[in-house]
């Protein structure tokens, strides 16, 4: 089977180095790699598996060398419950499996080269040269899986000019058309909100009010559309967009009280 789009046929592998078991995902669209370190056999394939379909949409092929892993009852029962078709390739013929084998191969290498003795994934050396691999363009097709996967190329840490990031002609006319469906809906929801509402008249000087520090009446609206608001609490005149003025002056007026009625206690009679 012939892929037609990204993560709709992918070939697996599953293999071992230095006593710890990997799990190779290779997409054959993109020859997008993905490698996660399993462990307790089936079990972990299938763990290793879901989060692959979870990340990456669920492939219509899965093919693999027939590994007891592949062939037991929970990965297949896992693999229909998902409605994968699992395709075997010979193991006494690995070239039916040949891209699945090409990412091993290249897999084995990076993680010789960037892991420790524990065989740890998580480390900066072996996430860059998998994000170095992802971005490097084939030489036959001038195409990298990031450019198959995304249409551009991912950001790493090779400097390249400004204006490569672009996306292709096809993924801009989908953002147009994303931007268009969004608009409609946003025009209908905002229709649906408004069909039970009036527009209110504009407020005139007189006018009574209630806001977050209670009654007041406007004294005075000016020329930014600002209402000057005269607070009952208070009474004085503040103005209304700061609610932290607010609180400001009153806690102002609090503060300046005890000082002057203690100043009037102190004043001696002439």
């Amino acid at each position: 089977m012939s892929p037609d789009y990204p993560f709709q046929c992918v070939s697996s592998d599953f293999f071992q180095y230095k006593g710890i078991c990997y799990l190779v995902i290779v997409d054959r669209y993109s020859n997008w790699p993905i490698v996660e370190r399993s462990s307790n056999g089936a079990a972990g394939l299938i763990n290793c598996l879901r989060r692959t379909f979870v990340t990456f949409g669920i492939p219509v092929e899965l093919a693999s060398d027939g590994g007891p892993e592949f062939t037991s009852t929970a990965t297949r029962q896992f693999l229909r419950d998902w409605g994968v078709h699992h395709r075997l390739s010979s193991v006494s013929f690995p070239h039916s499996n040949c891209r699945a084998e090409v990412g091993v191969k290249t897999v084995k290498r990076m993680i010789a080269d960037n892991t420790g003795s524990k065989g740890d994934l998580d480390t900066d050396a072996f996430q860059r040269a998998m994000l170095q691999y992802r971005n490097t363009p084939d030489r036959d097709t001038k195409l990298s899986p990031a450019m198959c996967v995304f249409g551009h190329p991912i950001r790493d840490f090779i400097p390249i000019p400004p204006g490569r990031y672009s996306p292709h002609n096809t993924w801009r006319e989908t953002l147009d058309a994303r931007e268009e469906a969004l608009r409609n809906r946003h025009i209908k929801q905002g229709e649906r909100l408004s069909e039970h509402t009036k527009r209110l008249p504009q407020l005139a000087t007189g006018d009574c009010v209630q806001n977050q520090s209670g009654d007041g009446q406007i004294v005075k609206i000016d020329v930014q559309h600002t209402d000057v608001v005269r607070i009952v609490i208070s009474h004085t005149i503040i103005l209304r967009p700061s609610l932290w003025r607010i609180i400001d002056n009153l806690l102002v007026m609090m503060t300046a009280e005890p000082k002057s009625s203690a100043s009037s206690h102190d004043r001696k009679p002439t």
